[in-house]
């Protein structure tokens, strides 16, 4: 593991080079340090108070409407990890099939111009492109969790071993994110997607230049956040209560991989 002095470190411009070369940055939000313990942890306790605010604060759009937060599953565990880590200084590194995405890149007009330099604007960059099986990147941007005991909040749950996940070789196809644990339950958050997002539909809609994934756009798939349950009803049995939409689901943990971000390999 790299530490801070080895994450930071850069190539230099020869002392013979009096010129330099001169680097623009697109810079959403400044790193000034490093993730460490501490700092996990103290992601962990905020996480339910930065959900909870997410879940019912409202604001007006620009034609005056009030309106109210919503996302898709992965995008709203992207948001809630900016929200902790961009005030804190802390850098957040994230990889899709299309590239890799910090919060100070080289500027590209291309992959920059339409996007605020703040959290909302590296979030919405970010989210255009990575799913839910961008979850499963063990390594790249999240880590194994052994067992639900073992789970935090802010953890990841990606659900890949339901009847759609074992169709495609148990390829993620939703998120939640956990918020408080206990011996015996686990507490949920989490987006949704409406019909938008699935085929045919999103081949129609790309036809005429819309996108349900991209949270800039009117078309975008995302729902209001949700509430959950886990409760160990028997020894790793682990029933599921959707207590926003009342959908129960019986020993329906064990279709998930657990998950949780890759804070340390945020600094490499």
């Amino acid at each position: 593991m790299a530490d801070a002095s080895t994450a930071s470190s850069v190539k230099l411009t020869p002392k013979a080079d009096k010129a330099g070369v001169k680097v623009t940055f697109k810079v959403f939000w400044k790193t000034t340090r490093f993730w460490k313990e501490e700092d996990i942890l103290d992601f962990q306790r905020a996480v339910p108070a930065i959900v909870e605010r997410l879940r019912t604060e409202q604001y007006w759009d620009k034609e005056g409407s009030i309106k109210e937060n919503k996302f898709t599953c992965e995008d709203f565990a992207i948001r809630v990890l900016c929200e902790y880590a961009a005030p804190k200084g802390l850098p957040v590194k994230l990889t899709t099939g299309v590239r890799t995405y910090w919060n100070m890149e080289v500027y590209n007009p291309k992959a920059h111009a339409d996007y605020q330099s703040n959290v909302y604007g590296f979030s919405e960059m970010v989210m255009l492109s990575y799913g839910a099986p961008d979850m499963q990147r063990l390594g790249v941007n999240t880590e194994a969790v052994k067992d639900p005991e073992s789970l935090k909040a802010g953890d990841i749950l990606a659900l890949a071993h339901d009847l759609k996940g074992s169709s495609t070789g148990g390829r993620a196809h939703h998120i939640q994110l956990v918020v408080a644990t206990s011996s015996k339950t686990v507490n949920i958050y989490q987006g949704n997607s409406d019909s938008t997002i699935h085929r045919p539909i999103t081949w129609i809609n790309r036809l005429i230049g819309r996108n349900g994934a991209d949270p800039a756009q009117k078309a975008y798939a995302g729902l209001p956040i949700e509430r959950g349950v886990y409760t160990e009803t028997s020894k790793g049995v682990w029933d599921y209560l959707n207590t926003t939409t009342k959908n129960t689901s019986s020993d329906f943990l064990k279709s998930f991989d657990l998950l949780r971000w890759d804070f340390m390999g945020f600094n490499k």
